[in-house]
Parts: structure tokens; sequence; C-alpha cells
């Protein structure tokens, strides 16, 4: 399906007795009024059970048979949308209260902009022990905000701090994140201990990772609609 995929938002009070029930509703919808975002919902359940789309779900389970390289790569292609760039290890502290402390959004901004990211604006995200290390950097809803955030990315990545790095950094849990070389690095030229920014551009299986109202105001949408090659 082109065009936007779903809004988190939409909704059913029906009930289900399994995802496939809610994929074959989704299919096939009550009223062609809604048509466009059940078909949406259609493509966005599939994309995250791994299960293949294009298929027609009627009659059969046939559709939830897909090679894990599809699966990944079906995966990949839905993004978070507006594009949303999330970055881990954000934290710097703890206060005296014990409460961890991080990065704001104004020092996260001054941080982009000083690496040449423009256009994103930062959202700290805090729980009930403070800071939790995690900013989500949110571009425009257009082809160049899409542009900008898969900039900031792949900047990431070619350093070895994209998703697996993060995940190999986050697997060092033992050793004390302050003193982590994988966390923490020393600016040779001040001698300030900085933290080490890890990040990857949002994409469905990211979700769980955001709030929650950032959840309900976001949209999963194709990189496939979109050339960015200019």
């Amino acid at each position: 399906m082109e065009g936007p995929v779903t809004a988190l938002s939409v909704v059913t009070s029906r009930d289900f007795a399994d995802a496939h029930g809610l994929v074959m509703h989704a299919y096939n919808p009550p009223n062609t009024d809604s048509l466009v975002d059940h078909l949406g919902l259609h493509k966005a359940l599939c994309v995250l059970m791994g299960w293949d789309y294009t298929k027609v779900p009627e009659n059969s389970k046939g559709y939830q048979s897909l090679p894990a390289d599809l699966v990944r790569e079906s995966r990949e292609d839905l993004i978070v949308w507006p594009p949303t760039v999330i970055i881990h290890n954000t934290a710097t502290g703890r206060k005296k209260d014990g409460r961890f402390e991080g990065l704001g959004n104004k020092d996260m901004d001054k941080k982009m902009t000083e690496l040449g990211f423009s256009g994103g604006k930062s959202k700290s995200l805090y729980g009930k022990e403070g800071h939790l290390g995690l900013t989500l950097i949110k571009f425009a809803n257009n082809p160049a905000g899409l542009k900008e955030a898969e900039r900031l990315a792949e900047f990431l990545e070619r350093q070895d701090h994209g998703r697996i790095g993060w995940s190999r950094a986050r697997a060092t849990h033992s050793i004390d994140s302050f003193q982590n070389p994988l966390l923490v690095e020393t600016d040779t030229r001040t001698g300030e201990r900085m933290r080490i920014l890890y990040g990857y551009l949002a994409i469905a299986s990211d979700l769980d990772e955001l709030d929650s109202d950032s959840r309900k105001r976001a949209f999963l949408k194709s990189r496939r609609e979109f050339d960015l090659s200019d």
C-alpha cells in the first residue's frame, strides 16, 4: 500500500481471538470510509509480526510465512513518522537525591547543532527515577526532514554508534556505566569526560521506546514512498 501506513490512533473496540482475526478485520473493514486506515493497520500488523502483507489473508494463514531476510527488510522499511532518531546514553549522572539527570532538550539541540545537524527538535524522556538516558530527535514530517534524520542515523552508524553498536554497549551493563569505555570517552583536548551517543532511525519495532504521547501522535510510513537520492 502506498502513502501513510497507519495512524497509531486508529482504534477498534472489537475483540479478536488472535492476531489473525485482527488482520482479517483490518483487511476487510466494515465500511469503505475507513478503508485506507484499516489497510494501513493491516500492513503495520503484518510487518510487526513478520508476515507477508502482500498476500491476501483470506481463507488461509499462508501469509504468515516470510523468509527472515524479508522480515528484516519489511521492518526496516516501515518508519516512525514524523522521522525520529532515537538517541541513547544521554544520562549524565545522579543527583544527591539518587535520581538520574541527563542532557535536557536545549543541551541536546545544541549538541546536534555542533555536530552539524539542524531541523530536529529534542525530547528527553523521564521516568520515576529521573532521566531515562533516552532522547528523541524529531524532524519535520516531510522528505527534507527524513533526509536529515537519515543523515544523522548514518553519521552515528559510521562511528559504530548505531543500532548494533548500542546493542554491544548495552551488553556490558555489568560495568559501571560512568567508567565503561563504550559509554564514556575523554576529550583529548579538554580532558572532559563525555557520554558517547548512540542512535538510529526509529522503525515500527521501536515504538515501545517512545513515550506514550509520542506513540499517540506517531504514524508509520514506508521509506519506499520517498526518493531521497537528490
